[in-house]
């Protein structure tokens, strides 16, 4: 299994601009636990509410946690822009 992570230039540097998970994961949960094995702290930072998640180009607005994720799937995390 294979899932793509792009981050945002504001995590670059914790993160780079992307990590490959390379084992078995479910949802947006247990990827979320093998990004914190691989950049530790990365999935409490990601906690921050200015983040979101997309899946495959798909913005997750509920129960991103249980979102399931399979091999091959791009996951991007989305900074919040707020303007006015």
């Amino acid at each position: 299994m294979s899932v793509t992570v792009r981050f945002p230039a504001m995590l670059h540097g914790k993160a780079g601009p992307e990590v490959v998970i390379d084992e078995h994961v479910r949802d947006v949960a247990s990827l979320l636990m093998a990004l914190d094995r691989k950049v530790p702290g990365l999935a409490g930072e990601l906690q921050d509410p200015i983040y979101n998640i997309a899946v495959n180009d798909v913005m997750l607005l509920h129960g991103v946690r249980q979102y399931p994720v399979t091999d091959g799937d791009v996951v991007e995390v989305v900074p919040t822009i707020a303007g006015g």
